[in-house]
């Protein structure tokens, strides 16, 4: 969560696009940027594999790794059944990758995620039951670990976006791309992510405000990946201040008061109350020093 609820921000329609129904999941490509993380592309394929029969398994899997890295897919699994393709992008950041890997698929539908999620068994069954002629669908993102900030990441729904509920229907606000599906005719009409957005920190938000100049946003409930969040206090303290920096470059770009504020945990309890404040404090050094 971004903490971009309740700015009132609402796109200006351009349009009124009407997505596909997804008839079959072989029409979906998945993208994965990845940069240095071997042991993460190892551990989505082996879930993913396992958990996945033939009949429910996407086209394909682009694997987009950052400039420097490499991915060795015969560690995660030697006999794939289906087509997985590695592509190098030039290290301009995950906008470009995730550019790169939706303009290079063959699937009608783009899945994006991340190499640091757990897919699940009910991953791409979800969206095809979500179904509904929206052009992007927003996925559930659930932490993977429980220890105490693992589970603070999922009590403060930090991967999932903003919803909102005008038309009497539960839609996102924007995606985030740890578990977002979208019409890849919707990705060419807005001309895909914003290349000027260099970090993992509001490329997707920028991405959902402008889909949702187009066409309809939905939620996708019971699509669920785990994220693991284990780089632990020091990697939390990063995040947020990638956020932070994030929310002020959309702040610009889209005229909203999106300056940090002091906020209450969602679960109350005393380690929740000091996460919520390094958090605040994080998010308040990317806004205005970075």
């Amino acid at each position: 969560m971004y903490y971009v609820s309740g700015h009132g921000f609402e796109p200006k329609k351009r349009m009124h696009l009407v997505g596909t129904t997804i008839k079959a999941i072989n029409e979906i490509s998945v993208v994965i940027p990845v940069k240095d993380n071997q042991q993460g592309i190892d551990c989505f394929l082996d879930h993913f594999f396992r958990t996945h029969k033939l009949d429910s398994m996407p086209l394909e899997i682009l694997v987009v790794c950052d400039k420097g890295t490499s991915v060795n897919l015969s560690r995660s699994n030697s006999n794939h059944p289906i087509d997985i393709r590695i592509l190098y992008s030039s290290g301009a950041g995950p906008a470009s990758a995730r550019n790169l890997g939706w303009q290079s698929a063959r699937g009608k539908w783009i899945l994006f995620t991340d190499s640091d999620c757990i897919p699940t068994p009910q991953w791409l069954e979800g969206y095809m039951e979500a179904s509904n002629k929206s052009i992007g669908y927003a996925g559930t993102v659930l932490s993977q670990g429980r220890d105490f900030i693992s589970k603070y990441y999922e009590s403060q729904r930090i991967l999932m976006p903003s919803f909102n509920n005008q038309s009497g229907v539960l839609s996102p606000d924007y995606l985030i791309t740890a578990n977002a599906l979208v019409w890849k005719r919707a990705l060419e009409k807005i001309g895909g992510f914003n290349e000027a957005i260099k970090e993992a920190a509001g490329e997707d938000i920028d991405l959902g405000f402008r889909l949702r100049e187009i066409g309809d946003l939905s939620f996708a409930a019971k699509s669920v990946v785990f994220h693991n969040f284990d780089d632990g206090l020091v990697g939390f303290m990063k995040r947020f201040r990638r956020y932070g920096k994030g929310n002020r470059l959309l702040a610009d770009m889209y005229a909203l008061d999106m300056k940090p504020r002091v906020f209450k945990p969602l679960e109350k309890s005393f380690g929740n109350s000091i996460l919520a404040y390094l958090q605040y404090l994080s998010l308040l050094w990317g806004y205005y020093f970075d």
